[in-house]
């Protein structure tokens, strides 16, 4: 029998040196026999690499298996070798989370020859049933992308990258996958989570030119991994080497498409001939790496400095758009002892964007400035205390502060909206200055075990983490804070002169000074890759979370368990590593995040008062008050319903709570799927992937005066597909990832923040949105209607209730019945390096969205949801570089990226708001743009 998850340890395994900590490591395992298939015990096997100290020995067992544990990404040299027979040399590839099998036949020796194996290896993992795709430098470097990371994901299968589905234009780095939107990634560095505690997107960028290998998780990811119902995405980090080397490289951006084409003008209502988009970006990117002490003490060191200036189209040519950014990174690897690894990495970024508002929706003097800074520590120890264990620790502290304040600077001058013309004008509306931070870490111990009812391998781990943010909103304007609405065609100018007193509209806030909000997580997992019989593994897994989140004045408010369960099968039908089916069924629970701690502040930084004009009399009247001191948003936990003071509002609320109470929203998926190596390093696959997504929170209206956080069974997320891949792993030549995917993503709300086109506000789809904010009590509404105040309730029609979604399920906005994504490089003899990336979308599902008075925004879907598609898009992107070597060990390369080089201008978003402008064309594919680079290497 194949001991797949064995590592030799007759009489024992060697290390001789260490391996250099990658945060997700890989594994070789595989089986010696002689030319006459009879198995080699004893045989002294010895892997190196250039992200290896040294050298790593085992021996095989009595059957001929051997497996190395916990080896850093690659490509390495390994050598196996016995008395009697001729030594055999092998290239392996070792890959994040995956395990490579090299079968063996050794020859008995006639000469004192090595024999080097130059036959390929199995490219496929036939030990694990989860999904997950592994980009190489070879493929980062080598195919046309944006020098980050987030945009390389969009090459993966099943990822939605190209269009920022949330305000739709062209993406803004945060893509989504299976239907989950961009709030349910996962983002890590080196192993462990960056990950935003509020807003749950990515939380830390990397230096492009510092990234060894990308691997994500799309499905069935094992119990090891969780707080997402999205993908996990693990960037993992160059290291130093014993040899030093690193890079230079400067590049030039800009647009490469002249003329204009037709979007919207929002003063004419038209689509008008605009000028396309134009930019300069300039950068300059640096590494260095090596021995501090060879085979003890590694260094590596990036940074990275940016600046881009662009005119965005239909943007006031008075307002562009500046970045100013810079992001170092710096890490040392001290191998201590043959058995223990230590490592510290450091990372600095800080960014400054002016013109930050990329939308015609802001005139010039309402614009604003961004600035970023970014601080990381990663401190990592890998401790082998036998051949077959391993305990990994992990701390972390990250630390982020945003904040986006008026380009004026000034205080005083109210913000005003112009219903006439849909834009922002005067005066940027608040300062909001963000701090947020994530300390914590992880413990994780493998443990191989052979012979007991089969191998296994066991992982056990745990996580704790303290997440952090405060918040404070500053409002332009008189007193606290106020924004105005002109609607000059109606009558109403809203002037300084007149002291605002001629205004449509107006919004009065109050100052609640800084917020905070704290969360506590801890998770921890048990998960075994069983192998019970030869050409089966059986990968078991569960995992459990928790989170306690707590509000302004640090009183705990939520407080939720989340059992997952993970089971999966492999089945090796060939028994080569070349023909597997798998099968895959678990939970994915995500973290609710800090800003769900929002509704239970005693202030907020949204208390404001809503004034409209009676336009008999010109006198203004109270139409909205928000203020959770006198109308607080209550959690159907048993804490939230217990400090309830008042009677009456208590015993609203448990009846609309009901006996249920609040629970952590999660994800079923089910993925079947089988893969075929037909030859060497080329592998084609298919899958069926189902998941459903429920217990998603909302506020439910119970009788307009009873707000309550639970869990509406209406609001919801189903996705389905059929996809098939193709994969040709990189061999010094070419290399191709391909994919189709014919898929269907519908819910009540997608899982981002949601914006209505034209305007500003919008609502989030994992937490407290619009969604069932008309009133859900049959009483009340009868009351209401029968007693003359039935224009409140109509004021709410079409934001639906728990029982009526109001058309709000449907197809979700990154929605596109048919994907293709072709990526690739091949190079040639000379080192000339051709890549293309092209993709096709069937088109995005859009809507008409119906104004809803007495929010007085367009959330109402009185078509439904996603009753509309955008016509097909086609992507084509190149990339040409050619590399010179002066000698053999200084290069250099010389590139060009052309994006969209066939300049195609097919439209990305409709205008969807139901007035004079809907249907008409806001965003067009980004036009054709050039990329010029020089990278010398050492």
């Amino acid at each position: 029998m194949m001991r797949s998850s064995l590592l030799l340890l007759v009489p024992a395994a060697v290390m001789v040196s260490s391996v250099a900590e990658a945060a997700q490591t890989g594994a070789v395992r595989g089986r010696i026999t002689d030319d006459n298939g009879n198995p080699v015990a004893g045989a002294t096997i010895t892997i190196e690499g250039p992200n290896i100290a040294g050298e790593i020995t085992v021996e095989s067992d009595d059957d001929g298996t051997f497996r190395f544990l916990a080896l850093p990404p690659g490509q390495h040299t390994m050598t196996v070798s016995k008395p009697g027979f001729a030594p055999v040399r092998y290239s392996v590839g070792v890959r994040i989370d995956q395990s490579s099998f090299v079968p063996v036949v050794l020859q008995v020796a006639e000469s004192g020859e090595e024999i080097v194996v130059e036959e390929t290896l199995p490219v496929i993992d036939s030990t694990t049933s989860a999904v997950s795709t592994q980009l190489s430098t070879e493929f980062i470097q080598n195919v046309p992308t944006g020098r980050s990371y987030q945009d390389v994901l969009k090459t993966i299968p099943g990822v939605s990258g190209r269009v920022d589905t949330q305000s739709g234009g062209p993406s803004n780095g945060n893509p989504s996958v299976r239907g989950e939107g961009q709030y349910g990634n996962n983002y890590m560095l080196d192993g462990i989570s960056t990950r935003d505690p509020a807003t749950k997107t990515f939380g830390s960028d990397v230096n492009f030119d510092a990234i060894e290998e990308i691997q994500v998780y799309t499905d069935g990811a094992p119990a090891e991994y969780g707080q997402a119902t999205g993908m996990l995405v693990n960037v993992v980090t160059k290291d130093g080497g014993d040899e030093h080397h690193g890079s230079a490289g400067y590049y030039f951006s800009t647009a490469a498409s002249g003329g204009q084409y037709d979007i919207l003008d929002l003063e004419t209502h038209q689509e008008v001939p605009t000028d396309k988009r134009k930019f300069t970006t300039h950068e300059l990117s640096l590494t260095a790496g090596g021995p501090v002490v060879k085979e003890k003490l590694w260094y590596f060191a990036a940074a990275d400095i940016s600046r881009s200036h662009i005119q965005f189209e239909g943007v006031d040519p008075d307002a562009p758009y500046n970045a100013l950014g810079g992001d170092g990174f710096a890490k040392l690897t001290w191998f201590a002892l043959p058995e223990l690894t230590m490592q510290y990495q450091f990372g600095y970024g800080r960014n400054s964007i002016t013109n930050y508002e990329t939308s015609g929706l802001y005139a010039a003097e309402a614009q604003a400035r961004y600035n970023n800074e970014q601080l990381t520590h990663i401190f990592t120890t890998r401790w082998r205390p036998s051949a077959k264990g391993e305990l990994v620790l992990k701390l972390s502290m990250l630390n982020n502060s945003i904040d986006v304040v008026p380009m004026s600077g000034d205080e005083d001058t109210p913000s005003i909206y112009d219903l006439d013309t849909g834009q922002y004008i005067q005066n940027y509306d608040s300062f909001d200055y963000n701090d947020r931070g994530r300390l914590g870490g992880s413990l994780t111990y493998t443990q191989l075990v052979d012979d007991f009812a089969g191998d296994h391998e066991w992982k056990v781990g745990a996580e704790v983490w303290n997440l952090t943010d405060q918040r404070e909103l500053v409002f332009t304007g008189p007193g606290d804070g106020y924004q105005y609405t002109r609607y000059e065609s109606a009558g109403y100018p809203c002037t300084a002169e007149a002291d605002y007193q001629d205004c449509y509209h107006y919004t009065e806030y109050v100052a609640a000074g800084a917020l905070g909000h704290r969360g506590l997580v801890f998770g921890g997992f048990i998960q075994d890759d069983w192998q019970p019989v030869d050409p089966l593994t059986l990968n078991l897994g569960f995992r459990i979370d928790k989170e306690q989140l707590y509000q302004n004045e640090g009183e705990l408010i939520v407080s939720e368990w989340m059992p997952a369960p993970r089971l999966g099968a492999a089945w090796d039908i060939t028994n080569d590593s070349k023909t597997v089916f798998t099968i895959n069924a678990g939970r994915y629970y995500d973290l609710n995040g800090n800003t769900f701690a929002d509704w239970g502040d005693t202030r907020s930084a949204f208390v404001f008062r809503e004034y409209d004009v009676d336009p008999d009399t010109g006198e203004y009247y109270l139409s909205w008050e928000q203020d959770p001191a006198t109308d607080p948003l209550i959690y159907c936990t048993d804490q939230s319903l217990a400090a309830i003071e008042d009677p009456d509002m208590k015993a609203a609320a448990e009846a609309a709570c009901g006996d249920t109470r609040l629970k952590p929203y999660h994800m079923d998926k089910l993925v079947v799927g089988i893969e075929r190596e037909i030859v060497p390093l080329f592998a084609i696959g298919v899958k069926g992937i189902v998941s459903r997504t429920r217990n998603l929170p909302e506020d439910i209206d119970y009788d307009l005066d009873t707000w309550v956080i639970t869990n509406p069974e209406n609001k919801k997320r189903d996705y389905r597909a059929l996809e098939i891949t193709a994969e040709k792993k990189y061999d010094g030549v070419w290399q191709l990832l391909a994919s189709y995917t014919l898929s269907e993503s519908l819910g009540t709300s997608p899982g981002q923040f949601e914006i209505a086109s034209g305007g500003q506000t919008g609502s989030n789809g994992n937490g407290v949105g619009v969604f069932s904010d008309d009133v859900t009590d049959p009483d009340t509404r009868e009351f209401f209607f029968d007693n003359g105040y039935g224009w409140l309730l109509d004021g709410l029609a079409g934001l639906g209730t728990n029982y009526d979604d109001a058309g709000y399920y449907g197809y979700l906005p990154y929605d596109s019945r048919h994907s293709v994504k072709v990526s690739g490089s091949y190079t040639m003899p000379w080192q000339t390096t051709v890549g293309a990336v092209y993709e096709f979308d069937s088109g995005h599902a859009w809507q008409k969205r119906g104004y809803v008075d007495l929010y007085g925004d367009y959330f109402a879907f009185p078509e439904g949801r996603g009753s509309r598609h955008m016509p097909a898009v086609h992507y084509f992107d190149v990339r040409l570089a050619q590399r010179i070597d002066f000698n053999e060990d200084v290069g250099l390369e010389i590139s060009a990226d052309i994006f969209n080089i066939f300049d195609l201008q097919a439209p990305i978003t409709y205008y969807e708001n139901d007035d004079e402008n809907f249907g008409l064309t806001m965003y067009r594919q980004s036009p054709r743009s050039v990329r010029l680079g020089a990278k010398l290497t050492y």
